[in-house]
């Protein structure tokens, strides 16, 4: 399992050098590849296969999906709202990215111009920051799915320890800022789940867990001994239990079965 870490972490390296990423970019590239190991190890024990195809949605310039296509093999695809240059194509072909389309997950229909039939769709750190009704993406990202398709999803955890402390203390657990006065658009976390809220989700829409996992997360790639520490305390199987990590690791697939009056009524 490490070697397939180390694997990930070596394209990710060869990948970054080949886009030519500003400092800025790079900065906020590594931030994000922090949480790569943790979902390299979750998906390890039913990992895509060499001949998969998967799509990265929300994937920005596709980081992610270099280092699994390192890790595991696939083909894969990458959709973002943001174009990328000529040099960050050229960098994404070299390293296992098929094709790069443009999407806006805010508009319905958000996926009508991506193709379908995919055995994996990754949605990664995205889904908290959409100010739209997500049953409907969720219901248009199963429509693309093959039919035994899965959606691997991460997204922070609502009822991680540091938001149960400030809540204690009486403080609010919102980003602040969100709201813009210049009038642009809402910015971070318009809204987060519980394990439980994230599984009613998906299950209304016909989607079934396969297996979860909340874990903690390193703060950034470069941390003390202190918070490492307390990242290892987190992910010991005794907290574990208790759900009290910042990030919701999921994997669900594409089912067929009618939906229980439980599941039908579960986001109402």
């Amino acid at each position: 399992m490490d070697e397939q870490v180390d694997r990930g972490n070596a394209a990710l390296a060869s990948f970054w050098r080949a886009a030519a990423l500003s400092p800025e970019r790079q900065a906020y590239a590594e931030f994000q590849a922090r949480r790569y190991p943790s979902i390299v190890r979750f998906l390890a024990d039913s990992p895509p296969s060499m001949g998969s195809r998967v799509l990265d949605l929300g994937g920005g310039i596709g980081s992610l999906a270099v280092a699994l296509h390192a890790a595991f093999g696939g083909t894969y695809d990458v959709a973002d709202f943001l174009p990328v240059s000529d040099v960050v194509r050229a960098a994404q072909r070299a390293h296992g990215i098929d094709r790069a389309d443009r999407c806006d997950l805010t508009t319905r229909p958000a996926l009508e111009s991506l193709s379908g039939g995919y055995d994996l769709i990754l949605f990664v750190e995205v889904l908290e920051h959409l100010l739209v009704n997500p049953l409907l993406l969720v219901r248009e990202i199963r429509g693309h799915l093959s039919p035994q398709g899965r959606v691997f999803l991460t997204t922070p955890n609502v009822a991680r320890l540091g938001n149960r402390l400030r809540l204690l203390r009486g403080r609010s657990i919102q980003e602040l800022g969100r709201y813009p006065r210049t009038g642009e658009g809402v910015y971070g976390h318009v809204v987060e789940y519980t394990r439980g809220e994230l599984d009613r989700l998906l299950a209304s829409e016909r989607m079934r867990l396969v297996r979860a996992r909340v874990v903690q997360q390193l703060p950034t790639r470069n941390v003390g001994a202190v918070k490492r520490f307390g990242v290892r305390m987190l992910n010991r199987p005794l907290w574990r239990r208790w759900e009290l990590g910042d990030d919701i690791l999921a994997l669900y697939e594409r089912s067929e079965s009618p939906l229980s009056s439980w599941e039908s009524a579960a986001m109402v």
